[in-house]
């Protein structure tokens, strides 16, 4: 593993008020879920289900297809394992700059890897392809018929497409249903993400019957803990777990443009609500520990992403107020 993921708040001595590291809301109202989930504390008294079954049958429900097609997973990061495990041995293309997890996973399973730019650019004997769309850390969008057309004339190489973000931007996506007509292509979808719950750790792969099964092989029982389970069907059965997204973009547009107005700082485009920023002359580590001890504001430093330096760092939009703090902080930093 690659240590310097966001959201490292248990590494500094200052208290963080302000957490723009992850790419997470921070400040969602998890208040019913919290109540929820002391209510059902007895869960942790008994194994889990062994695949998660009820929380499977509801997202069956949810996408309309079969629980056949759906795998419930600990986070999004072993559904990346296990693919990465069952295709062992084998080729992987990388879109990047990119999540280092592909990267981790596939060479932990003796995988040949190749970082890209883009599509254009992949091995044309790869075994696998990975890209993550959104993407982290820069929030941009591939599109729908871009991925169409390569999937299309691809058909021996497997596509892992990474929606993880998949609730944050207005742009087009494979829905569960639509990606799971295709043998060759495996959706990666994040409940952490979405509902603001990184420490329960849940998400799922969805994928045509014949290939999630040969993924299913490797998962190991119990990988889902009985209040994560809990957790999943009670916000998949609340329809207001999840932030206005109309107003959350707004909010980020208003962050980026209040940022590009700091000399020294270029804002690239994202097609979400988190986005990567360069300092044209300055270092990101440095900003960072100033922010932290001066703020209590703690941003991503993005140089360790493959592609990416020391002047880049990424951020989360947060609460209006935040936001000012942290254009405030720069400012005085810069």
């Amino acid at each position: 593993m690659i240590l310097g993921h966001g959201d490292d708040i248990y590494s500094h001595n200052k208290p963080i008020v302000s957490n723009f590291s992850s790419n997470i809301y921070s400040r969602q109202n998890l208040s019913d879920l919290q109540q929820y989930l002391c209510s059902h504390i007895d869960a942790i008294h008994s194994y889990p289900e062994p695949d998660a079954s009820s929380l499977l049958k509801l997202l069956a429900q949810k996408h309309s297809v079969g629980t056949e097609n759906i795998s419930v997973t600990n986070g999004a990061t072993e559904a990346i394992y296990l693919i990465a495990q069952a295709f062992q041995n084998s080729v992987s293309s990388i879109i990047s700059p990119t999540f280092s997890e592909y990267g981790d996973a596939s060479c932990v399973n003796n995988h040949k890897v190749q970082y890209v730019r883009c599509l254009q650019e992949v091995d044309p004997y790869a075994n696998l392809v990975w890209i993550c769309n959104p993407n982290n850390p820069t929030g941009t969008v591939t599109s729908k018929d871009l991925l169409k057309e390569y999937i299309v004339s691809h058909p021996l190489q497997y596509i892992v497409i990474d929606q993880s973000y998949e609730h944050f931007t207005t742009k087009d996506l494979f829905s569960v249903e639509e990606a799971s007509g295709y043998k060759n292509v495996l959706l990666l979808h994040s409940m952490t993400k979405h509902y603001a719950i990184p420490g329960l750790r849940l998400g799922y792969i969805t994928a045509h019957t014949e290939t999630l099964r040969m993924i299913s092989k490797y998962r190991m029982p119990w990988s889902v803990n009985g209040l994560a389970i809990e957790a999943g069907r009670f916000l998949l059965e609340k329809e207001d777990a999840t932030i206005d997204l109309n107003n959350y973009l707004i909010e980020t547009k208003r962050l980026q443009n209040e940022l590009n107005r700091i000399d020294g700082i270029i804002v690239l485009p994202s097609d979400t609500h988190f986005f990567l920023c360069k300092l044209e002359n300055k270092k990101a580590s440095d900003l960072k520990k100033y922010l932290i001890d001066d703020y209590g504001i703690l941003i991503r430093d993005a140089a360790n992403f493959n592609g990416l330096n020391e002047h880049y760092f990424r951020i989360a939009t947060q609460s209006k107020e935040e936001n000012n703090l942290l254009v405030k902080g720069i400012k005085g930093w810069i």
